[in-house]
């Protein structure tokens, strides 16, 4: 069964003006100046008025939650399917920040997978703003080679809510991240907020 959609402003992202649509199962099969009617569409959607647009990619989201830096009320809950989805994002990249004490990388990893079950594409950083990196395996390198989802590292740096890691502290998380990389065949990745200048160094190596 088909689900067409017209009068949409379509932009893929170039802006390619009023379209149809045209929806099997959970696929755009074909995007047309005018698509005519037929026995398989079941569905019809007038976007008069609307825009469709690729999915959005959003690579920093405190998914279970941000705040807490002004006591235990200023925390803020986490984040909700509809709002993702409202916000045009499709695909979103989970990460923590300064309180890793009462948010940890399972709970966030638990609230990655709820968004994938939920029909979204969902991965994450492990690590916190503190170094030592906060884990799930006790392990960046275990972490990142044995769990897919888990894209890269975040850590702070020239942050005064960083812990001021040395150089060399830097440099074992970078070789952990690209031994991790080789061995699970993944893109390497440090994910540093947000005083990059500190680990311009460390980002060569």
């Amino acid at each position: 069964m088909f689900t067409l959609l017209t009068n949409a402003r379509v932009f893929s992202p170039e802006d390619l003006g009023l379209c149809s649509l045209l929806i099997h199962a959970d696929r755009i099969v074909a995007v047309e100046k005018d698509i005519s009617l037929f026995d398989g569409v079941n569905e019809v959607i007038d976007c008069r008025g609307k825009w469709v647009i690729p999915g959005i990619i959003d690579q920093h989201v405190h998914l279970t939650g941000g705040g807490g830096e002004a006591g235990f009320a200023s925390r803020t809950p986490a984040v909700k399917l509809r709002d993702l989805i409202q916000a045009g994002i499709t695909t979103v990249v989970g990460v923590l920040g300064t309180d890793a004490i009462s948010r940890s990388p399972k709970d966030l990893y638990a609230k990655m997978q709820s968004l994938n079950l939920e029909g979204l594409r969902a991965f994450m950083h492990t690590g916190a703003y503190a170094v030592p990196s906060p884990t799930i395996t006790r392990s960046i390198r275990d972490d990142m080679a044995f769990i897919p989802a888990i894209l890269g590292v975040k850590i702070a740096l020239a942050d005064h809510r960083g812990s001021y890691p040395s150089f060399l502290e830097l440099l074992r998380i970078v070789s952990d991240i690209r031994v991790a990389s080789l061995l699970a065949g993944k893109k390497r990745l440090a994910a540093c907020a947000p005083g990059e200048s500190a680990g311009r160094d460390v980002a060569t190596y």
